[in-house]
């Protein structure tokens, strides 16, 4: 457990499988929570529960975070109400409307939406918080981001694009503000438990045979689950990781050891 009792965090993305634990999981540690989704309200609202069920403050808004009026007004929105926002833990992720497909056979027109979704959520978001947390010389900004932003991955080139930036857009930010007391951190899940692999599996034995694949080259032999991408958020969010910054951490069981 880590002490984050009386902090804020803005979960965007807090409809995703991923998104819901980790506001869980800062929920557990502490934190009241401001908790934003774009779609499935249901699951969204499943994570609001939670929350208050742990006794925490907790509200749930819908919001495009692809837009910084939409990101800039929730921001404020919610500094009104909470007065600090302590910690940005982003979890918006982009719709892959095509599946996985090869980057020629791509429709050109749905790239600017994956762009937007997956890494300019992220740029807005953290200029939204920033002025708050400059002027408190304290916090923590982070996203979850993909192993595939390090080293590629076939058949989501775009997307891929995406999680390259934010890797290079929270090294920058870290060097910008770090002597304010502030880290900026990318988190790296490789093949995560949740509803992308159950899609595979059930396009039956070719699918199956691919998770397979994916966990016999993971050094662990296992999957990863979304409670251990959460721990590491809550962790990067505490006073203890408060000398971490700049860094794209991976969570993948060694799947990408740099």
């Amino acid at each position: 457990m880590f002490e984050l009792t009386g902090c804020v965090a803005l979960v965007p993305g807090a409809s995703g499988g991923i998104g819901r634990e980790v506001a869980r999981a800062l929920a557990e540690n502490g934190c009241d929570v401001a908790l934003g989704f774009y779609t499935r309200e249901s699951e969204a609202q499943a994570a609001l529960e939670q929350a208050r069920g742990l006794g925490r403050r907790a509200r749930l808004d819908r919001v495009d975070t692809s837009s910084y009026e939409g990101a800039s007004a929730w921001v404020q929105s919610v500094l009104a109400e909470y007065g600090r926002i302590d910690i940005l833990a982003s979890c918006v992720g982009a719709h892959l409307p095509q599946g996985f497909g090869l980057f020629v056979e791509q429709d050109p027109s749905t790239w600017r939406s994956l762009i937007d979704a997956q890494l300019m959520s992220f740029i807005y978001l953290s200029r939204a918080v920033l002025p708050h947390m400059l002027e408190r010389q304290a916090g923590r900004i982070m996203s979850i981001g993909s192993e595939s932003g390090k080293v590629g991955e076939s058949g989501v080139a775009v997307a891929t694009a995406a999680h390259g930036g934010l890797i290079a857009f929270a090294k920058s930010l870290a060097r910008e503000v770090g002597r304010q007391g502030i880290t900026a951190n990318i988190v790296c899940p490789g093949p995560t438990e949740g509803a992308t692999l159950d899609r595979l599996r059930s396009r039956g034995t070719t699918g199956s045979r691919l998770v397979e694949e994916l966990v016999r080259r993971v050094p662990m032999k296992r999957l990863g689950t979304a409670r251990d991408v959460a721990v590491t958020m809550a962790f990067l969010a505490s006073r203890e990781a408060g000398y971490i910054t700049g860094q794209a951490i991976s969570v993948s069981g060694g799947l990408v050891m740099q």
